[in-house]
């Protein structure tokens, strides 16, 4: 099922295949003198997503931009919640490859596959 995100309020093309999405709970655990066992959540989740994308040139160039800024508000909307959160994530470029041209894609300077990856801070 897909799930609708925007970074920075732009909405991404549709990904190739279903979005990865990871919850992970951030947690410390210690053993403490007596032999038990104490956990501290510090964070109630943080949510990691990735996916692989065909892109035209200028989306690449828009992926890109992302890559190199510090931070991106990335916004998730989980039709099974029925619900709109929102991450401040560092985006990452995992692989990029230029793809053969298509005659309606000459303009745009051909496609690109690209994995990324949007790991919340």
């Amino acid at each position: 099922m897909f799930q609708e995100i925007k970074i920075n309020g732009i909405t991404l093309p549709r990904p190739n295949d279903d979005l990865v999405f990871k919850d992970n709970k951030m947690t410390t655990e210690y053993e403490t003198e007596a032999g038990t066992v104490q956990v501290f959540v510090r964070r109630a989740s943080k949510l990691t997503v990735s996916g692989n994308w065909t892109l035209t040139g200028k989306w690449m160039e828009q992926f890109r931009v992302w890559a190199q800024a510090d931070t991106v508000m990335v916004e998730v909307y989980f039709p099974s919640k029925s619900e709109l959160t929102a991450h401040e994530c560092q985006f990452s470029i995992g692989s990029e490859k230029h793809i053969r041209y298509s005659r309606d894609q000459l303009k745009v300077d051909g496609l690109y596959e690209v994995s990324a990856t949007m790991e919340e801070l």
